[in-house]
């Protein structure tokens, strides 16, 4: 059994025996509202050995690979923010390109300090085309309890005390434009560098994402054939990659194997072969100052979120007339409330209607994620009276908005489904970009079909080359043949 001790006082336990997959999940968590006990810390690491030699096993293309070095997502410690605010980040690159805008998601983490690098690990599995932006908590207290003492006021349990206005967007503005900065100069630190080619280098085996999102996708249809949405979660969870066992960090640092420590070590004289331009290819398109934005907390990390909806009031309606930090607001496009929770007695959402308001006529995607650890516990009852708050106003608001409750086993109250969410969370949205990927294949088949006669006259008339090669006057063509013959307007 566990011995877990939470930070509002309430102790609960649950059994060691749980699966690799939320074993992971519990470690990757990023912290939460608690403190776990009872697992030795060598056993953590024999179960993490076991796991890597079924995923070399599975994954042998890696094998052959081996002259690339192996790591992490990168830790940047003391990025500037708003005047004298700094903050550490863990940094990890995007998995796949994309043909859209720049896309970072922010992520806030909770009480208890865990491994940050396979949180981000976890997140770039749930976002593969997105920059994942770890943001530490400026400090931790009692080595516990998260302190975001630079986006939002508390005590020394982390308790907030929201006010106004905080400049906690001008701090965030001011990480992501510096973190920008360290990330694309000409010439890179020689130890950032071999970070940098290590996280790129680690991703998951080429087709692996692929090979997911179609067995997912498959479920999906399946479910749309009539077979229920649990059969799905499970056919889902099944099919993602699980997560490696996770090493709890000592004192600022980790002892997993993927630590970034081992990949600052490695040398990448070996990769010298390699296009190190092509393995770095998201530099190119790196702008985090002008990326369209996914901000996300867990547990604690939420209340950094709450703070940002006060501000959002104060510029949207206070100063109306200033413009600046709305060019930062208008990227920020989804906001993710991840099981909510701190141990104060009130404010662990916000249910003023004004703030509320203001959040709708934004037009910011409101996601809400919960378990029964948080909504469903009778000693905390504020917490279930508050969510039901804000999500019922959201909702008469008409603001873009859902909310995904995930239950437990006769919908215990227990730690671990507090720290599964994170798990789920991934799992869903990798239901969600399977489901993006198969639409997005069935909308090109469909133009491909709509196009093919156009196709076929246009090279029966000469005007593009057999197999569809087109030149120039292809444009005016279709455009002719759609319009029957009309010229273009101002022609």
């Amino acid at each position: 059994m566990h011995a877990l001790r939470c930070s509002d006082g309430s102790s609960t336990t649950t059994t060691a025996t749980t699966t690799t997959g939320g074993a992971g999940a519990i470690a990757a968590a990023g912290g939460s509202s608690g403190i776990v006990s009872g697992t030795s810390i060598l056993q953590l690491q024999q179960q993490q050995q076991q796991q890597q030699q079924v995923q070399q096993q599975q994954c042998p293309s890696q094998q052959q690979q081996q002259q690339l070095p192996k790591g992490g997502p990168v830790r940047i410690n003391g990025v500037k923010g708003y005047q004298n605010r700094t903050n550490h980040i863990i940094y990890c690159p995007p998995l796949l390109r994309s043909k859209e805008d720049c896309t970072a998601v922010v992520y806030f983490g909770g009480d208890v300090q865990w491994n940050l690098e396979n949180t981000a690990l976890l997140l770039r599995d749930s976002f593969p085309r997105a920059h994942i932006v770890v943001v530490r908590p400026m400090r931790m207290e009692y080595s516990t309890f998260s302190c975001f003492d630079n986006f939002v006021r508390g005590n020394n349990a982390g308790i907030p005390d929201h006010t106004p206005m905080h400049f906690s967007l001008q701090h965030l503005e001011e990480l992501l434009n510096n973190l920008t900065k360290k990330l694309t100069k000409p010439v890179l630190e020689p130890d950032l560098l071999h970070k940098l080619i290590a996280a790129t280098s680690s991703s998951l085996c080429p087709g692996e994402l692929e090979r997911t999102a179609a067995t997912v996708a498959a479920a999906a249809a399946a479910a749309t054939s009539g077979t229920t949405a649990s059969t799905t979660t499970t056919t889902a969870s099944s099919a993602a990659t699980d997560m490696d066992v996770d090493v709890l960090q000592s004192d600022g640092t980790t002892t997993s194997n993927n630590s970034t420590n081992n990949a600052s070590t490695s040398s990448p004289s070996s990769s010298s072969t390699a296009d190190i331009n092509e393995l770095l290819w998201w530099r190119e398109s790196l702008n985090l100052d002008k990326a369209n934005l996914a901000l996300m907390g867990f547990s604690k990390g939420c209340v950094v979120l709450n703070q940002f909806i006060y501000e959002f009031h104060y510029y949207k309606t206070l100063t109306p007339d200033d413009s600046t930090m709305m060019r930062l607001v208008s990227r920020i496009k989804d906001m993710y409330w991840l099981d909510g929770g701190h141990g104060g007695g009130k404010n662990t959402w916000i249910t003023s209607r004004s703030l509320l308001e203001t959040l709708c006529r934004l037009g910011i995607n409101v996601h809400v994620h919960v378990t029964p650890y948080q909504i469903q516990d009778d000693h905390r009852p504020w917490i279930r009276k508050e969510e039901k708050a804000f999500t019922d106003l959201l909702k008469r608001l008409g603001a873009p908005f859902d909310r995904h409750l995930y239950p437990s086993e006769a919908n215990s109250t227990n730690l671990f489904t507090h720290f599964e969410v994170l798990n789920r969370f991934r799992q869903y949205q990798i239901n969600v970009f399977a489901q993006q990927q198969l639409a997005g294949r069935k909308a090109q088949a469909q133009q491909q079909q709509q196009q093919q006669p156009i196709l076929t006259q246009l090279e029966q008339m000469g005007v593009v080359g057999a197999g569809g090669n087109s030149i120039v006057t292809a444009v005016d063509a279709v455009e002719q043949m759609i319009t029957g013959g009309g010229k273009r307007d101002g022609s």
